[in-house]
């Protein structure tokens, strides 16, 4: 049974707060050093897990996709910051960095990010839509992924303006009751403005963390909703362009908006009293190589590469190449023999590995290495997932002790890949990088502090900080975890299977 609330009878109140691109490591050394004592109290009042995963691709849309749904992107359809859609023979792009923004369009990227994605690309129920079936309400602040069943109208001038003069801008979204995002769209007025931040597409709409520490603490004060999300995102750019300490640095910040939050309920211990409270990431950070970081996937042996924004087959195309940070989609042309390309890509400087399918088996090769797997009884891994393995385990530093396979450097590799590989979205190849360099993005440009996206641990180890929760329901472990266990909570079983159980 879910935990009930003595005076409602209901469940408690949920506060999800999602800090984007924070590292485990970075956010604990903060907290010893006393530099956040409101997430330190979060940490020591409930379950901290300091090594749960997030999906693969590692990229933000993809795994805030993950966090939403609780389904991988083989079954989210959310797969990165850009992919091939071989139906309408181009590169979507949801956004990144401002050069492959202007590259590909403003209004087509603000399209993509904020209608398209959630309306047309998203599978998977999102849980304020499972919520909102099972009669409890969500309220969400700047998250990306918010699909729901009620109507929000554009809020701002400007943007009206665009979408009557053109066809990609609509004149609403569809979200949970109470949905904000900046001055684009809000339920109701609140007073607040989110128009503080200068300069990118998102900050001149008002989509900042000032902006969603005040509305998440109108919403806990008003006990606005059964479900709330509020997202951070700033830590994860200021890592992009900064490193690591830098976003150490703005971690401190970043719990002075979870404190404003917390004492708009009263404080930290009523709202740990009154609310179940999670706080995660979605994915991690590599610090990248101060010089020769960037692996240049334009050029490859013997093929003809179409990359950037306006890739796409014809003229003699081979192979469309589309970066994603520090993994990379490859879509190929169906008479390219798929192994000849992988042997000339993976040891290539930057290329860790490469992933792909062949029948019903998933398979890796790395450092001259193959090893092939797909679910079975052969082997169970520290999840609770089984498998059967046929190669080297090594090609994904596997240990297998008897009927137990352990992980090292790539945590989760197998469900992880799995829940990519079968999905067209992702390609007929899929590259991760080595620590310490970036395939960039579809513009060509690429970040230069720090970047993610890769199966490796630097950039898909995350926290999950967990207060309130039923005894008999563990903190998340996986991203994925996150969604059906809030269903749990509120008393909905009813949850999708992990992806590595469906047999896809």
């Amino acid at each position: 049974m879910a935990e009930l609330d003595q005076n409602s009878l209901q469940p408690k109140p949920v506060l999800l707060l999602v800090l984007d691109g924070i590292r485990p490591d970075v956010l604990r050394a903060a907290i010893r050093a006393g530099e956040a004592p409101n997430l330190g109290a979060l940490a020591e009042a409930g379950e901290a897990v300091w090594d749960a995963v997030s999906v693969f691709p590692s990229i933000t849309p993809a795994a805030t996709a993950a966090i939403a749904t609780g389904e991988a992107p083989a079954k989210s359809g959310i797969v990165g910051h850009a992919w091939y859609d071989e139906d309408e023979r181009r590169v979507i792009v949801y956004g990144a960095m401002t050069e492959t923004v202007m590259a590909t369009g403003p209004i087509k990227v603000f399209h993509n990010n904020v209608w398209r994605m959630n309306r047309d690309d998203l599978y998977a129920s999102t849980l304020f839509e499972t919520l909102h079936e099972r009669g409890f309400d969500g309220a969400c602040v700047n998250f990306p992924v918010r699909r729901g069943p009620h109507t929000h109208k554009i809020r701002m001038k400007t943007v009206e303006g665009y979408r009557r003069g053109g066809r990609y801008l609509g004149a609403s979204v569809e979200g949970p009751k109470e949905y904000y995002m900046g001055d684009l769209f809000y339920s109701r007025e609140t007073g607040f403005s989110g128009r503080k931040a200068n300069g990118g597409l998102f900050q001149s709409v008002g989509i900042n963390d000032e902006y969603a520490a005040q509305i998440g603490a109108m919403l806990v004060k008003e006990k606005a909703a059964p479900f709330n999300l509020v997202y951070f995102f700033k830590g994860d750019s200021i890592a992009h362009h900064h490193g690591l300490e830098a976003q150490r640095q703005w971690v401190a910040k970043a719990d002075g908006y979870i404190a404003r939050i917390f004492r708009a309920g009263g404080g930290v211990d009523q709202v740990l009293e009154d609310y179940v409270v999670l706080a995660l990431s979605d994915h991690g950070h590599a610090p990248l190589n101060p010089n020769r970081r960037y692996v240049d996937l334009r050029k490859i042996l013997n093929q003809n590469v179409s990359s950037g924004v306006k890739a796409r087959f014809g003229n003699g195309t081979t192979i469309v190449v589309v970066p994603n940070g520090r993994s990379a989609l490859l879509y190929l042309r169906d008479d390219v023999e798929l192994r000849s390309i992988v042997e000339g890509l993976v040891g290539r400087r930057g290329v860790d590995l490469a992933a792909w399918r062949e029948g019903e088996w998933g398979v890796v090769r790395r450092m001259g290495r193959e090893l092939r797997f797909r679910p079975g009884s052969q082997v169970a891994d520290t999840y609770g997932d089984s498998w059967e393995l046929d190669g080297d385990p090594r090609a994904l530093d596997l240990t297998v002790s008897g009927d137990t396979v352990r992980y090292g450097d790539y945590p989760d590799a197998l469900e992880r890949l799995w829940g990519c590989l079968h999905s067209p979205r992702c390609g007929d190849v899929v590259l991760s990088a080595t620590p310490g360099y970036t395939f960039g993005e579809v513009s060509g440009g690429y970040h230069t502090a720090s970047d993610h996206g890769s199966l490796h641990a630097s950039d898909s180890e995350v926290f999950v900080l967990a207060s309130g929760l039923p005894e008999d329901v563990p903190a998340p472990r996986r991203i994925t975890d996150v969604a059906p266990t809030l269903l749990r909570h509120f008393g909905t079983r009813d949850v999708a299977q992990p992806v590595g159980d469906r047999g896809l």
